[in-house]
């Protein structure tokens, strides 16, 4: 089987860990950087299905060699460039865990919390502005906030806030910064970070970032220990969010009171014994569907998009470097 790895970091304990089981296994493991930096955003031509002639297809910038498409792509990538590449490459029959939609989905706070409630879930209620001014000229905030960046994102704002000066601290350093506000839920101060890989759950805590001080490296925790219905939970999230691989934040909120204020899509999930052979696991099941599975006749790669009708994906990825 030939798995391909959508990120910048291959070298990740979770996806060196995978690599070397698939490897031993004699299966192909290939790296796919979206976002390779300047110079190298050459127009080339996409991947293809061994069965399709080779003279045609449509062309992708960035740094993909023209060849069969691989029998999977593990999306660990979040950035906007990698969803395009991600979404293009399912266009054309490829199966990428997790999809590039959940994923996108994902990265939105305010979509996030808008399906988590909707479907029912103990979520954080949560509201968004287009700016932290709008929540300063509030005044003093009834209670203390929970202030995040709605476009989750390496070194995105995540803090808390109990004063009208600290809003306007806030304002004055995010000035243009879409935020989503959440009152803040009194707890332990340790966050219980649970991991699922299809539907094998794993579980650490970690001092929450809020608290005074600070966040903390994950310490290990036992699912036996867990509140009761929690792990049921969060195997409610994969099912609402269509995420085979992806984490859930939970606090206890009191008495075993499950009260989720992240989800997210791929996750590290460093140090947790077994998570890279679910992943192994997981990876080949999928590809062995794919290839077992008739391939639909409108996702087969073809000589582009008539002029005027390029697809979303194929857009993206042309405006953001190719």
């Amino acid at each position: 089987m030939r798995i391909c790895l959508l990120t910048a970091d291959p070298g990740h304990p979770l996806l060196a860990a995978t690599t070397e089981l698939l490897r031993a296994g004699q299966h192909r493991v290939e790296l796919l950087d979206p976002d390779p930096g300047p110079g190298s955003g050459s127009v080339v031509p996409a991947p293809r299905r061994p069965d399709e002639p080779s003279a045609a297809g449509p062309f992708l910038p960035g740094p993909l060699a023209s060849g069969p498409l691989a029998d999977v792509y593990l999306l660990k990538s979040h950035s906007p460039r990698g969803l395009a590449l991600a979404a293009y490459l399912e266009e054309h029959g490829a199966p990428v865990l997790n999809s590039a939609s959940t994923t996108g989905l994902c990265q939105d706070r305010t979509e996030m919390a808008a399906l988590a409630l909707t479907a029912g879930l103990p979520f954080a209620a949560t509201r968004t502005l287009r700016t932290l001014a709008e929540l300063a000229a509030e005044g003093e905030p009834p209670a203390p906030l929970v202030i995040k960046s709605r476009h989750s994102r390496r070194h995105d704002l995540v803090t808390r806030a109990d004063t009208a000066a600290r809003l306007h601290e806030l304002a004055r350093a995010w000035p243009h910064e879409p935020v989503v506000v959440q009152e803040f839920t009194e707890n332990s101060g340790w966050d219980h970070k649970l991991w699922a890989v299809d539907g094998r759950l794993f579980t650490a805590t970690r001092r929450s970032e809020l608290s005074p001080e600070g966040r903390s490296e994950n310490r290990p925790a036992d699912l036996r220990d867990l509140p009761a219905g929690w792990a049921d939970l969060v195997l409610r999230v994969g099912e609402v969010f269509g995420l085979d691989i992806y984490g859930v934040d939970l606090l206890d909120a009191g008495n075993g009171t499950p009260l989720i204020v992240d989800i997210n899509a791929f996750p590290g999930i460093r140090g947790q014994l077994g998570a890279p052979e679910a992943l192994a696991a997981l990876a080949l099941r999928t590809a062995r569907r794919e290839r077992r599975a008739p391939q639909a006749e409108d996702r087969t790669p073809h000589s582009g998009p008539p002029e005027g009708s390029a697809s979303p994906a194929h857009a993206a990825l042309t405006e953001s470097g190719g």
